[in-house]
């Protein structure tokens, strides 16, 4: 899926015949109180799809990106060249009436032990099923590997704050966060409001 990136090397299960992910039930500090209410559903924009096209690029422009600023550490102005040129592509879905959307930054410290591999696998299901169940309003999922430290960041932008929340009932989100509670020395959630600034022609990328 191309709305998922990895940057980098990734841990592989080399040699090693596909296993299923064993996760028991626990609680999760990742995870937000859980809603019996369905996803919410993501109707395209041209502006989001112009995003969406955009956030393919995104990468980081310092090795500290990990625990770095995260309005700092990514190439926002090629992003927002790449975010120019595709909103003046002829389109016919509606336009948006607003030029924001909510990302969400993970940053971890993992414990020396991690089964990496196994985390990321059930952290990518996680996402590919809410790309589904929203209709596509998951617009870029980007993870990347450890530093020598075992730090890691993985980052999310949606279409809308809302429809971002409303995930945290899918069964494999679930599992991924069940899973995830186990294997971090720390871990911290920042979340930023990236807006499209007409009148100058740029991204402004804020804590939200």
């Amino acid at each position: 899926m191309t709305n998922v990136l990895i940057s980098g090397v990734y841990p592989q299960r080399e040699g090693e015949t596909e296993r299923k992910v064993t996760v028991t039930p626990s609680a999760c500090p990742l995870h937000a109180p859980v809603s019996s209410d369905p996803p919410l559903k993501y109707a395209p924009t041209h502006e989001d799809e112009s995003m969406r096209e955009a956030l393919k690029l995104l990468h980081p422009i310092c090795d500290d990106f990990r625990t770095a600023d995260y309005a700092t550490s990514f190439n926002w102005p090629k992003i927002t060249e790449s975010f120019i040129e595709h909103l003046k592509y002829p389109s016919e879905l509606p336009a948006r009436s607003d030029y924001e959307w909510y990302a969400v930054v993970f940053r971890s410290q993992r414990r020396a032990d991690c089964r990496d591999a196994d985390l990321f696998e059930a952290d990518r299901q996680a996402y590919e099923e809410a790309f589904s169940a929203t209709n596509g309003a998951l617009l870029v999922y980007w993870y990347t590997g450890l530093d020598e430290n075992h730090n890691c960041l993985a980052t999310c932008v949606w279409s809308a704050r809302d429809i971002a929340r409303s995930v945290n009932s899918l069964p494999r989100h679930r599992e991924a966060a069940k899973l995830s509670a186990h294997v971090y020395v720390s871990y911290h959630i920042d979340r930023y409001r990236i807006s499209w600034v007409p009148s100058q022609q740029s991204l402004s990328v804020v804590p939200w």
